[in-house]
């Protein structure tokens, strides 16, 4: 199952799932249209695999898009009438959420997984949670290191999911029940695979957090999730782990204390001269000479040793 996208989950015009409440009638109606028309699958009220590759299956042969989330089109499509007011939105995630679901056995010995939504500064803490509650032995302290990408591997392995070590959204909801309030959780800097020095925990912290920005569009002046620009970025994501930056570039150049580029350490603030002379533009290092930043193209990950932004690089500041 691919994993590194957010989109086959929720349709934009969908109600926000967390908050919806499926009911085993309802999907089973549409498991049994599935079915009249020939497709594979249990009419069971629960949103699993082969619902999904049923949905996905239909909406390729309808000229929809095949993203396995029934939405208003794919409903009134299968179901021939538009989908009724309040109806849930349903996908493969709805497996967590529907009625008929078993409860979780008690489990005395491992913390459960918390019932709040989750969110840029939890979802680490949630996702290790559910790895503990799996069986796996990973320290549940919110840094994504080595050991969690490892025990991630392992759950994706025996679970059907893509091997990568990477906590999108399906390993989460896997694990979870919760959707990924943005991009995929990942381990970043020197802390795995025979890494030498391991990255701090809070620069670790920082740059998970800064992970869950990710395609978050650009926009001038802004300075929240709904669109940052790069020192907006910078300030709001170092703001999380305490830490208060002023609010433009060329402020941010002048705290903390300068880095030459060979000793460059996860965590560290990166300044580039771009559309003005000087420093306009600053991102986060998150090592492997690549940096985390909100360029036109929104928040991504670039290399220092491309063309455009090695001749561009001014200098590098440690603030924590």
């Amino acid at each position: 199952m691919p994993d590194n996208t957010s989109s086959r989950f929720v349709q934009k015009d969908a109600a926000a799932p967390e908050t919806a409440s499926v009911q085993p009638s309802q999907l089973q109606d549409i498991q049994q249209a599935l079915a009249d028309r020939g497709y594979s699958v249990d009419v069971d009220g629960v949103f699993g695999k082969g619902t999904d590759a049923a949905v996905r299956s239909f909406q390729n042969s309808n000229g929809l898009t095949a993203d396995g989330v029934i939405g208003p089109a794919t409903y009134e499509a299968l179901m021939g009438r538009p989908m009724p007011a309040g109806q849930t939105v349903f996908s493969i995630a709805d497996r967590f959420r529907t009625d008929a679901a078993p409860a979780a056995p008690e489990d005395k010995g491992t913390p459960a997984v918390s019932s709040e939504p989750a969110t840029a500064s939890n979802a680490i803490i949630l996702l290790q949670q559910a790895l503990v509650n799996n069986g796996y032995s990973v320290d549940v302290d919110g840094v994504f290191g080595v050991g969690t990408e490892n025990a991630v591997r392992n759950f994706q392995a025996s679970h059907g999911l893509e091997v990568d070590g990477v906590a999108g959204q399906a390993t989460f909801y896997e694990l979870t029940g919760k959707f990924l309030p943005s991009g995929p959780l990942r381990r970043f800097g020197n802390g795995g695979y025979g890494g030498a020095t391991m990255v701090a925990d809070r620069a670790q912290r920082l740059m998970g957090i800064a992970n869950q920005y990710i395609g978050v569009p650009y926009v001038f002046g802004g300075n929240d999730p709904s669109g940052f620009d790069c020192s907006g970025f910078t300030r709001y994501v170092y703001s999380a782990v305490g830490i208060d930056l002023p609010r433009m570039a060329d402020e941010q150049y002048n705290v903390g204390y300068d880095v030459s580029r060979s000793y460059l350490q996860p965590g560290d603030l990166v300044f580039f001269t771009t559309y003005l002379p000087g420093v306009s533009h600053v991102g986060i290092y998150i090592g492997d000479n690549q940096f985390i930043n909100a360029s036109n193209s929104g928040v991504s990950i670039d290399s220092l040793d491309s063309r455009y932004w090695s001749s561009r690089y001014i200098g590098a500041k440690r603030v924590m």
